[in-house]
């Protein structure tokens, strides 16, 4: 049986219905047990909070399989609140874990911080924010507890029903300011996310890169998505969008977006099987389309 955390968010909704639809028995843990069992009324639901131990007894029994995904992505919030809800749940989760056969963490390329070349599952790590050290401490506790794992370091991910897209794509068609830049961004539509998650259960062991097969010229993504919400992209100096960018509070979300992203695939190409299927400006006007459709 696998057990699947954050099973009602962005990525654990859909992997949910992928492996049910694919056969597999899973259990799901939930903070909200009644809104797990309406949203997955075939599944099991284990009511239960990462952050209250006394909550998961009997969690993982007869579990095989972790799929941890529970967690928050955030470049505002507190370190403190950050590494609560990503450190000190996987924890929690990895104490009860030990006889369990295989650990799978949604990891993030964040704990690389920025880039310099082209960077490999042994490129240095360097995170630039909280949530990039607290995707690391994660993995270091991973590491530690000896349980055999996958780590998935995914890159920034985009598609229908993502939330932080909704608020991107929000921003770009109120006219904020596209920063001149000449680095590259590299991302990952969800399905390929799945992909890769799906592919773990059987295969891999240690970290992988999941990203697309190739980055893109920052300007160049912006621009696709700026000519499918039907605008001319504003382009400024990067000083001058950053010091927009905090006047509103977002200058450590603005730091992220534009950071220079360069991953290599192939480790998680030979060894899970990985292909990233997507089609970039296919997925770019589908999410837009979904965006237009409201929440």
């Amino acid at each position: 049986m696998i057990l699947v955390t954050g099973a009602t968010g962005f990525i654990g909704q859909r992997l949910t219905r992928l492996l049910m639809k694919r056969g597999h028995r899973v259990r799901l843990l939930c903070m909200d047990r009644k809104a797990g069992e309406d949203m997955f009324p075939k599944a099991e639901v284990f009511g239960g909070n990462l952050l209250k131990p006394e909550t998961l007894e009997g969690l993982t029994e007869g579990i095989e399989t972790v799929i941890h995904l529970a967690g928050i992505v955030s470049y505002s919030k507190s370190r403190d609140e950050i590494f609560a809800a990503n450190v000190d749940t996987t924890r929690n989760l990895l104490a009860i874990s030990k006889h369990v056969k295989r650990f799978i963490f949604s990891s993030s390329v964040s704990v690389y911080g920025k880039i310099s070349g082209m960077a490999d599952e042994n490129y240095p790590t360097s995170p630039m924010n909280p949530y990039g050290e607290s995707k690391l401490e994660c993995e270091k506790l991973i590491v530690k507890s000896g349980i055999p794992h996958v780590m998935l370091r995914i890159a920034p991910i985009y598609g229908m029903g993502s939330p932080s897209w909704m608020k991107n794509l929000s921003l770009m068609e109120k006219g904020f300011p596209i920063p001149k830049t000449k680095n590259l961004t590299h991302v990952v539509h969800i399905s390929d996310v799945l992909q890769a998650l799906e592919r773990s259960v059987k295969r891999g062991e240690g970290i992988y890169n999941i990203a697309d097969r190739n980055p893109i010229p920052f300007m160049d993504f912006v621009e696709i998505i700026m000519r499918d919400l039907g605008k001319e992209p504003k382009r400024m100096n990067m000083l001058l969008v950053k010091m927009a960018a905090r006047a509103k509070g977002m200058g450590p979300y603005l730091n992220v977006l534009t950071m220079n992203r360069n991953y290599l695939i192939g480790r998680a190409e030979k060894e899970l099987g990985y292909r990233p299927k997507a089609n970039l400006q296919e997925e770019v006007k589908r999410m837009v389309e979904w965006y237009r459709s409201g929440p």
